[in-house]
């Protein structure tokens, strides 16, 4: 039942992508039709479409305080559609991406932190990301990256507690 539930929900998720890139005339968000909607739905409970940045966005801790993976991409792809520019929208990605660290899918764990340096370098989360980003090389016994990411992290944002961090996890490559 649960391989069930993933499978309709990497479905649903990726529908709007597939119905995005047919039709460039469509508005961005609006690529799914009713029957898509009316799915989503059913399946989930709630109507996303109806729901503000903030309750998106509370929906998603709520997932990942359950472990609920599904869930939490659901939301995020809403959020992300229908908000981009949210304030939440960084630290979404950085929610998503530790979700991933913690199911040890490290490659999509790094590319949502490369996504918040690429499209949100100046928030808050931008040093948090990198560094984690360089950890998660860590766990992937990648220490070339690893090391070349915490020196990225003490350059870019001195002072910062994640310099600091920096710091102590490069002493102990040393």
């Amino acid at each position: 039942m649960k391989q069930l539930g993933r499978l309709a929900a990497t479905l649903l998720l990726s529908l709007p992508l597939a119905a995005a890139a047919k039709s460039t005339n469509t508005i961005k968000g609006a690529a799914q039709t009713p029957k898509q909607q009316a799915l989503l739905v059913e399946l989930t409970g709630q109507d996303f479409r109806k729901q503000s940045d903030t309750a998106l966005y509370a929906e998603m801790v709520s997932a990942s305080q359950r472990d609920d993976e599904i869930g939490l991409k659901s939301r995020l792809q809403s959020l992300l559609t229908r908000f981009p520019a949210s304030t939440y929208a960084d630290n979404a990605l950085f929610l998503a991406g530790r979700m991933a660290v913690e199911h040890n899918n490290f490659p999509e764990a790094i590319r949502y932190f490369g996504r918040i340096e690429k499209e949100y370098p100046n928030s808050d989360k931008a040093a948090s990301a990198r560094f984690a980003k360089a950890m998660t090389y860590k766990r992937m016994n990648l220490t070339q990256f690893a090391k070349r990411s915490l020196v990225e992290v003490r350059a870019k944002y001195p002072g910062s507690p994640e310099s600091f961090r920096a710091d102590a996890e490069l002493k102990q490559f040393n």
